[in-house]
């Protein structure tokens, strides 16, 4: 099979629009009983579930200067008023990979991602 030099630049440019973090969800605020696993969250979107979550892990780094942002109940809002954010790169300490993190009791279902 061959492709043209604009069939692959074009993939190229698809490829590369968008950064994902990935994150496993979880029922209790300690990380214990597994809501989702591989949750992709790919940079300027805002995905939401159909069941909450109190407690999550990240399990792929984002992009450069991705950050993430988690919202109660009620799906996406207004970036202000998310219950938790910070950033999901590799390059800050607000979240550890792999460690279990949580919402101080609330509950989240969605999580939204942007460049900061």
């Amino acid at each position: 099979m061959r492709f043209s030099i604009t069939a692959i630049a074009v993939m190229a440019g698809l490829t590369a629009s968008g950064s994902a973090f990935v994150i496993d969800t979880y029922s209790d605020n300690n990380c214990g009983s597994v809501v989702e696993s591989g949750v992709n969250i790919w940079d300027n979107t805002c995905a939401t579930w159909p069941k909450g979550f109190k407690s999550f892990k990240i399990k792929t780094w984002g992009g450069s200067h991705q950050k993430g942002y988690f919202f109660a109940e009620g799906g996406c809002g207004s970036l202000p008023g998310a219950i938790r954010k910070g950033y999901v790169d590799s390059t800050t300490n607000d979240f550890s990979l792999g460690g279990c993190n949580s919402f101080n009791g609330a509950s989240a279902n969605a999580v939204a991602s942007y460049s900061g």
